[in-house]
């Protein structure tokens, strides 16, 4: 799998990952990427995360953590604290503002910025709330991801993250059936998968846990919707992170 080649990635990128189904493990497959690419990666959130198992976590404040990366070898995961009582993990950590990624990335310490741009509960399927996505303006690519496991299931809390938001987004009801469609329309509508994405930023759907060849087909489903309801998407993608999957979808 080359998920760095299926988003199109270049030598200096701040990919911003929104969404639900795989965003942190996507975020771990880019930070190998770049260790093959010979280039130098940081890991981190504008909202909270849990930190990742595989990367030294560097703590500092807002104003510090440029001098910090002068003195760590890449790659890292940056945040700025730990979030006190953190609800459903161990451990949780607060990131930064979205204006200090941007101009954290701007100022060229680091070659890719890979940011977790929201959370989702562990859901399948999400549409963001009023005060989401935090996406740094900086960001090069933004990377909506929905889990096609939701598809087929009722939508309720247990599946979906905000279902309110879903429904304004879609014709789906809270309790009915979600359809490819449902995923679809969310991934590439104004006030989903694209909220807050700066203009000149490429955005990538990434359709997630497509683990067999039903899944895929049914993946495919999901991004013809979504294609038919916006032109901002030139490409989209299927993976499965269980089966080593990833198909680019034009």
């Amino acid at each position: 799998m080359n998920l760095a080649d299926g988003l199109g990635l270049g030598a200096e990128e701040l990919v911003s990952f929104v969404g639900a189904g795989g965003k942190k493990t996507a975020m771990g497959h880019l930070v190998a990427a770049a260790g093959d690419r010979g280039l130098d990666a940081g890991y981190t959130t504008s909202t909270h995360m849990p930190p990742p198992t595989d990367l030294p976590l560097v703590l500092a404040d807002p104003d510090r953590v440029r001098t910090v990366l002068d003195d760590e070898t890449a790659p890292i995961a940056l945040a700025s604290d730990h979030v006190a009582d953190p609800d459903r993990v161990d451990e949780k950590v607060r990131g930064y503002e979205p204006a200090v990624l941007s101009s954290l990335f701007r100022d060229g310490d680091l070659d890719w910025l890979l940011v977790k741009a929201d959370g989702a509960r562990m859901r399948e399927f999400k549409a963001p709330g009023p005060d989401e996505p935090p996406i740094p303006r900086a960001s090069t690519c933004v990377v909506p991801v929905a889990s096609v496991q939701a598809v087929g299931q009722s939508l309720t809390d247990d599946v979906a993250h905000r279902v309110d938001r879903i429904e304004r987004c879609t014709d789906t009801a809270e309790g009915e059936r979600i359809t490819p469609e449902t995923v679809g329309r969310v991934l590439a509508h104004p006030a989903g998968g694209r909220k807050n994405v700066p203009d000149d930023a490429t955005i990538v759907p990434l359709v997630n846990k497509a683990d067999d060849d039903a899944l895929e087909r049914r993946a495919e489903e999901v991004l013809s919707a979504a294609f038919e309801h916006t032109t901002r998407f030139d490409r989209g993608l299927i993976s499965s992170f269980e089966t080593n999957r990833l198909t680019v979808v034009p």
